[in-house]
């Protein structure tokens, strides 16, 4: 192997790469809080009494874990514009398509945990006249939560990951920025090292600290 590593190269570029850090943690945050939110709304509607409620919330899960991310974002940014009129930068149709692809797993993640919660608890609030939204916000999430936590904190990672799929539409992501400059300094070895390295570290503090709370969740119940 006569290949010479070259590390200077990551190091005298290192704010120009470390800036998509930024903006991939931005996309990151913002895509895993809309896909809770909509994964709450669709996994509810998953666990409803209502067949025709159940049967939407079951094609939406469908249609988005079984078609690659990949696809919907680009779906998002260049169809959805000729379909709606809507015109949406990178950024937005990135975290859209982000958004509604997490929100499938995380629509699951809210039923396992839901279900996993004895149903004696719900009945039991039923019967001395909390509504189910009550019922659903102080006695059954609060205890789902321990469940979730772990599939949680997976889709997390997940959504970090294909976050790295938005330099296709130009964004600067990390992704992007170790694009350009693998092109420039032909260095791509050294650069997507460095790049893997940062995904990773990002990846395990994001495990790390949510096997912190877990921890403390089982230490007070």
């Amino acid at each position: 192997m006569n290949y010479q590593f070259q590390w200077g190269v990551v190091i005298d570029n290192l704010p120009y790469l470390l800036n998509g850090v930024w903006l991939t943690l931005m996309v990151t945050a913002v895509s895993l809080a809309a896909a809770i939110v909509i994964g709450l709304g669709i996994g509810l509607l998953r666990i409803s009494h209502r067949p025709s409620l159940r049967r939407i919330a079951t094609i939406y899960i469908e249609i988005f874990r079984n078609t690659p991310a990949l696809v919907q974002l680009i779906w998002v940014y260049y169809c959805l514009p000729v379909l709606t009129g809507i015109n949406l930068d990178p950024i937005s149709s990135c975290m859209l398509a982000l958004s509604i692809n997490g929100a499938a797993y995380v629509a699951e993640i809210f039923r396992a945990g839901i279900q996993a919660v004895p149903s004696g608890q719900a009945e039991a609030a039923r019967s001395i006249g909390m509504s189910y939204a009550l019922t659903m916000r102080k006695i059954v999430l609060p205890q789902a939560v321990r469940h979730m936590i772990p599939p949680f904190v997976n889709e997390a990672v997940s959504i970090l990951k294909y976050s790295s799929l938005v330099s296709v539409l130009g964004v600067a992501d990390l992704t992007y920025q170790a694009q350009t400059l693998s092109t420039t300094t032909f260095r791509p070895i050294e650069i997507f090292t460095f790049i893997g390295v940062v995904y990773f570290l990002l990846c395990w503090a994001m495990s790390a600290t949510a096997q912190y709370f877990e921890r403390r969740l089982k230490a007070s119940s």
